[in-house]
């Protein structure tokens, strides 16, 4: 995931300042008595109804629930930190198991294709077997490849492995949304997905400091092993508490399998995802461009099939009502926005603090933290507060901000080229961080605000795809723009190309903005709704 980021403080939350370890006359099972976030009456079960199978009430108010839902939030963060700190170890992967280059790429490919290709099916696993056994299975399962990928005595284990991995997030990462919308209700939630969200954010930023510590710390005869073996224990951590905490409800509706929409939302993803990946570094062969265009016809049967099936009320993968809601849409258009700068920014900082400015991995992690605080500014101390009074315009904002902080950054990297100190870049990184919490904050919260319970699954599985290919058409589409001109150039020259990539497409989410519902429904009106 990638970076996801919604909205919110681990504080107050909102005009009733009611706090994330609320009482316990505040909590109840969001499975209950509406099943609902407050849009339509899908999920809606009566009153004094017995709850679904396997359904039990959320962890009570206080520390009980907090640490429930740090549980969720580690696992999240240990998929994320493993996926940013593997790019910072490649060099050292190579050397040690004497990799050729395609072995190579599939180390980061072979993981990021599964995750993408089954993100969606993971996501409506949840719904059908229930959110905690899903998030359990597949968080049991990160952990073993992770070992596996420890352990690797060469390189056809570790791929394997990792493609394992990337499989094993693909049903682990979509149920965290969905628990923290069982164990909040509807006017709760915005404030713990901000929370969640950030989280995301900033453990996806942190990956390339962990990978370079560790490497720094250079452990005998190790090397790039200990990257996978801090999975272990964090994994390990993640199964005991959540396995004494976490609620075991699932869709509140009867739930089964589609295996034909599960087939071709795999096939249709696999096809479009692979050659994006793998089309740059191979200078794009004739079979990358076969792939895309057979993608489309795949993608529009899935489109069809999962209308013509939802017509008939039979089992959908994705609900096609979802379509409908103007939140989840556009907010759905936004995040594939603000993904791709965040895929593009992200490797074009990275390469020109290493490769243009000679840091090394552990001192561009460290670079980068004034981003991470500015991040931490962005989602709290700003976007928080400010959303009840501007609504979507935080996001608006967000994005100037961000397009601010890049071209600062950019200057700089024009006007003091390979003699840039660290401290010049600092200001750039601040308002760029501040500009990225601002922009991503209310994205996740106001995308699922209207989902209904026994959609959660599903729907978390379509918005997490749709981060995945935003960061994948980033790296590709800026990325492709900043590596062309390193190429020529230098890679301190090139992030001013990448920077104005990086414009167009923010340009291009200012405009869309006016897209998101004017603002985000207050608790009053959600506890109408409930």
């Amino acid at each position: 995931m990638t970076g996801t980021a919604s909205s919110g403080r681990t504080t107050e939350n909102g005009p009733h300042g009611t706090a994330l370890g609320v009482t316990d006359d505040a909590v109840r099972d969001t499975t209950g008595a509406t099943g609902t976030t407050g849009g339509g009456a899908q999920g809606t079960r009566a009153a004094g109804q017995p709850a679904p199978p396997g359904s039990e009430a959320a962890p009570r108010g206080g520390a009980r629930r907090i640490v429930a839902v740090f549980v969720v939030m580690l696992a999240v963060a240990m998929d994320l930190i493993d996926t940013s700190a593997v790019n910072v170890a490649l060099p050292s992967i190579r050397g040690g198991l004497g990799m050729g280059d395609t072995g190579l790429k599939w180390v980061v490919a072979g993981y990021s294709l599964a995750f993408a290709m089954l993100l969606i099916t993971g996501g409506r696993l949840g719904d059908v077997i229930g959110y905690k056994r899903a998030f359990m299975t597949g968080t049991g399962i990160f952990l073993a490849a992770s070992l596996a990928c420890a352990l690797a005595p060469g390189a056809g284990v570790l791929v394997a492995a990792r493609i394992v991995q990337g499989g094993a997030a693909a049903l682990m990462v979509p149920q965290a949304t969905s628990l923290l919308q069982l164990m909040y209700r509807p006017q709760e939630r915005a404030k713990v997905m901000g929370l969640f969200g950030a989280l995301a954010g900033l453990a996806a930023a942190l990956g390339p400091l962990v990978g370079g510590a560790l490497l720094k710390a250079d452990l005998p005869g190790q090397d790039w092993r200990p990257l996978f073996l801090l999975n272990v224990p964090i994994g390990a951590a993640a199964l005991i508490a959540g396995a004494l905490l976490l609620p075991s409800g699932g869709s509140p509706e009867p739930t089964r399998i589609d295996p034909r929409g599960n087939i071709l939302a795999a096939i249709g993803l696999g096809l479009l995802v692979l050659p994006l990946i793998q089309g740059p570094d191979d200078h794009w062969p004739a079979w990358t461009f076969v792939s895309l265009i057979a993608s489309v016809p795949v993608l529009v049967l899935l489109v069809r099939d999962q209308r013509v099936r939802g017509g008939r009320g039979a089992t959908t993968l994705v609900d096609p009502s979802l379509f409908r809601q103007r939140s989840f849409v556009s907010g759905l258009a936004l995040s594939l926005l603000v993904e791709a700068v965040m895929g593009g920014l992200t490797l074009a900082t990275t390469l020109t603090l290493q490769e243009g400015l000679g840091r090394s991995a552990l001192a561009a992690g460290l670079t980068t933290l004034p981003m991470i605080v500015g991040m931490v500014l962005g989602v709290a101390a700003l976007a928080d507060p400010l959303i009840p009074r501007l609504g979507r315009h935080v996001v608006t904002i967000g994005c100037t901000g961000l397009a601010l902080g890049v071209l600062t950054t950019a200057w700089v990297l024009h006007h003091y080229g390979h003699a840039t100190h660290t401290w010049q870049l600092v200001p750039g990184l601040v308002v760029t961080g501040v500009g990225l919490g601002m922009s991503m904050g209310p994205l996740f919260a106001i995308t699922l605000q209207n989902v209904p319970a026994a959609r959660a699954g599903s729907a978390s599985g379509v918005l997490e795809s749709v981060e995945q290919l935003g960061a994948v058409l980033g790296v590709v589409s800026i990325g492709g723009i900043y590596l062309h001109r390193a190429a020529t150039h230098s890679f301190v020259a090139a992030y001013t190309f990448g920077a104005g990539a990086i414009l167009v497409v923010l340009l291009l989410a200012i405009l869309a903005g006016p897209a998101l519902p004017r603002h985000f429904r207050s608790e009053e009106e959600l506890e109408a709704a409930d």
